[in-house]
């Protein structure tokens, strides 16, 4: 066990089925939605395709940054200071796992997001499809693990030895 008697996978468990919901669910009911679509030839196609060859590669970027930001997030958020008293150590550090993989998944979320925005410009439901794994591949290197949790709990605890806790503004 841990200095302050946490238990990391009941810490880890709220963060990863809101994490699920957001980056599996919620793009799955896009892909249904588009799907319906397709059947019923309900959409109209509102840009050019040279025009929406450029949209398509700049949300592919936008995308592939806002994956990139996740990962570079989480390894900030996580190792930031979440403790704001040592008496309240085991919830502030659930809270802070909790709302830091909210930042994360958000992003992450943001990616099927936009393939749901291009195939409603006009894209393809391949297209549409293509953003979900995007997205999903993402959440996969963003999710917290549990050896990455037993190395964030290491650190919020040297933080509270050394008297850096949180500070709210």
């Amino acid at each position: 066990m841990n200095k302050f008697n946490v238990d990391l996978n009941a810490v880890l468990m709220r963060p990863l089925y809101f994490g699920l919901f957001m980056n599996i669910l919620t793009p799955a009911i896009f892909l249904g939605v588009a799907y319906y679509l397709d059947k019923s030839s309900g959409r109209d196609m509102p840009l050019q395709e040279t025009d929406l060859n450029l949209v398509f590669w700049v949300l592919t970027a936008v995308a592939i940054a806002d994956g990139l930001a996740a990962y570079f997030l989480k390894r900030r958020l996580f190792f930031a200071p979440m403790i704001r008293a040592k008496e309240s150590f085991s919830d502030d550090f659930a809270a802070g796992v909790f709302r830091n993989s909210l930042i994360c998944y958000s992003l992450v979320t943001a990616i099927a997001v936009y393939g749901l925005a291009f195939y409603f410009l006009g894209g393809e439901f391949v297209h549409l499809f293509f953003f979900v794994f995007l997205s999903f591949s993402a959440f996969q290197l963003i999710r917290p693990r549990l050896g990455f949790m037993e190395k964030v709990l290491e650190a919020q605890e040297k933080h509270v030895e050394e008297g850096r806790l949180l500070r709210l503004k």
